[in-house]
């Protein structure tokens, strides 16, 4: 009877099934990291930086709706060639593509679409100093250029062209978005572009030569879009959408970006200045001295944004001053008296900042971290990141390194059973307001990358 229990308890080798756990959704993913990584377009309405700040309408909307996720929000890249976004969506690049994406069956059959943001329609863009063409029919023998990545266009065109039995020429250009092609129809360089209305709108309150009154489509759907598989991402975007809708906000963000005011001179274009980009009086200035450290003059701008908002007579609580928030004791050891003269000011800051990477690059800290490491000693000291090495290497953390790791025991310096270990030779601190800041120059360098050199 024993052997026979026993023969009977054996595995059956035919008919047994190894589990396998199913791959991670998206919206899984996503939330293990951290980390929402989007693709969007650089132009006027969608995302730019202007003054040093990162604005736009699908921008601040990703923000929204990464804090709803409770995770990070992050600009991967900056694609204004539709089917190449589209291609790296779907081999997993971005979780999600943020711009003005309209719903075509072509696309349907490529990606899957969120609810719609909002609906528009598409208009034919015509200087204001030329003869106007008022009516459809009169498209007959012109030439229309629009972006090689804007199918839809080229559908609508050839769907007019094939209905009132005329002959349009349809030129796709390469590289051009159609923010800049909307500029050269403003100059006078072509004569006829197509767009979404809105956009038109948007760009007609600064570039005033456009004329946008003949409509050639309306009530088109536009959207978020993710991969085909992501349908519990798509879900919580839709569940989101709701909630910015009946709170007002995705109302207010579309007449922010989309409406009259747009808080640019009259006698200038957005375009012209963000095309420009400039991110600050200063750049000349953050380009020399960043040189002596071997950074991305960006990443300097990006910490004094962050310290000032390149306001060179900023003044903080605890005795800070000018564009790098220099403290009257770092001033004096690098020589400095007038703590609001731009010049002086950061090549005080530069020389502390370089002080602090010369110093971890002596420490057993990983290289390619080490940026974040020099960041969070410019912002708290370096004493108190040294105590969260010392209590990482106690908590067997791994100490090289800052995310998910160092950067745990600053965040909770703060706390008593931390800020009174033994091993925190220099007490007390603010260790929040130090992790954020570390985000937040890296998220804004990240932005400032985006601005073409």
């Amino acid at each position: 009877m024993i052997l026979l229990f026993l023969f009977a308890c054996q595995p059956d080798k035919e008919n047994s099934h190894e589990w396998v756990l199913p791959e991670p959704s998206s919206l899984e993913k996503i939330l293990t990291r951290g980390t929402l990584n989007i693709s969007t377009f650089y132009n006027t309405t969608d995302y730019y930086v202007y003054q040093g700040r990162t604005r736009g309408f699908h921008y601040d909307l990703a923000r929204d709706f990464a804090d709803y996720l409770g995770v990070n929000l992050r600009i991967v890249e900056v694609n204004n060639d539709i089917d190449t976004a589209i291609h790296k969506l779907q081999n997993g690049r971005y979780d999600l593509l943020a711009f003005s994406l309209t719903q075509t069956p072509e696309r349907t059959q490529q990606l899957r679409f969120s609810e719609p943001l909002f609906r528009t329609g598409e208009v034919l863009v015509q200087n204001k100093n030329n003869p106007l063409i008022q009516d459809i029919k009169d498209l007959n023998g012109k030439d229309i250029y629009i972006p090689r990545s804007a199918a839809s266009y080229k559908k609508l065109l050839q769907q007019i062209q094939d209905s009132l039995h005329i002959q349009l020429t349809v030129i796709e250009v390469e590289h051009y978005s159609y923010e800049e092609l909307l500029h050269l129809v403003e100059i006078g360089e072509i004569d006829y572009t197509v767009v979404d209305e809105n956009i038109a709108k948007a760009s007609s309150y600064s570039m005033r030569n456009l004329d946008i009154a003949l409509k050639l489509k309306d009530d088109i759907s536009v959207s978020w879009a993710t991969q085909p598989e992501a349908q519990l991402l798509t879900e919580e975007i839709d569940c989101w959408l709701k909630q910015v809708r009946q709170n007002g906000k995705l109302n207010y963000l579309y007449k922010r970006y989309f409406g009259q005011h747009q808080g640019i001179p009259h006698y200038t274009t957005k375009y012209a200045l963000i095309k420009k980009g400039d991110l600050s009086p200063f750049d000349d200035l953050f380009r020399k001295e960043s040189k002596k450290l071997g950074w991305d003059w960006r990443l300097l701008a990006a910490l004094v944004y962050t310290e000032s908002q390149f306001d060179p007579y900023a003044e903080s609580k605890v005795g800070a001053y000018g564009l790098m928030q220099i403290i009257p004791e770092t001033a004096e050891q690098y020589g400095v008296g007038n703590y609001f003269e731009p010049d002086s000011n950061v090549y005080a800051g530069t020389e502390y900042l370089l002080y602090l990477d010369r110093y971890f690059s002596n420490q057993p800290v990983d290289s390619t971290e080490r940026i974040k490491f020099v960041l969070a000693s410019y912002n708290a000291g370096a004493g108190h990141v040294l105590d969260a090495i010392r209590l990482a290497n106690k908590y067997g953390k791994n100490a090289t390194l800052w995310d998910n790791q160092v950067d745990f025991y600053m965040l909770h310096k703060n706390e008593p059973e931390y800020y009174l270990d033994p091993l925190c030779r220099n007490g007390y601190c603010n260790g929040p307001q130090t992790y954020k800041y570390v985000q937040q120059v890296l998220e804004t360098y990240n932005n400032y990358k985006n601005i073409k050199q």
